[in-house]
């Protein structure tokens, strides 16, 4: 299943889908955060994009505000295997279910693989900023 699906894997696909007619494309996305919890067994991947939400719901947003940031929390990780690290610009990123119903996750670029299983994937914090740009 391509990215452009992610949000069928969420535990609430609402959630993102009552900010977005037609949600980001992950691997368009920055993934500017990684966080691997071992007490919890969960990983959060926080991703920042330019495209912004249609239908905001943030209160407190900057009236300018040209970017969107928000974490997805996978959790009960396991069989994490992660092979170098260079914060992915152009990146792959997959998500597929297997017969069990888990949750497999692909992370791939030039200098980084990382995959791991989850049981579940929660959309867990969004914001809107206004951030400085050097294009």
């Amino acid at each position: 299943m391509s990215t452009s699906d992610w949000p069928s894997f969420l535990d609430n696909p609402q959630d993102i889908r009552n900010l977005y007619d037609q949600e980001p494309d992950l691997n368009s996305c920055d993934l500017f955060y990684f966080l691997t919890d071992e007490r919890g067994t969960s990983i959060t991947l926080g991703f920042e994009t330019s495209y912004m939400p249609q239908h905001r719901h943030h209160e407190e947003e900057p009236p300018r505000a040209n970017s969107f940031e928000f974490y997805l929390t996978f959790r009960d990780v396991r069989q994490v295997n992660i092979k170098g690290w260079n914060g992915p610009a152009d990146k792959d990123i997959t998500f597929t279910h297997d017969p069990k119903g888990n949750i497999l996750a692909t992370i791939e670029s030039r200098e980084t693989s990382v995959t791991f299983q989850a049981t579940s994937l929660s959309l867990t914090t969004s914001r809107v900023s206004l951030t400085s740009r050097n294009d």
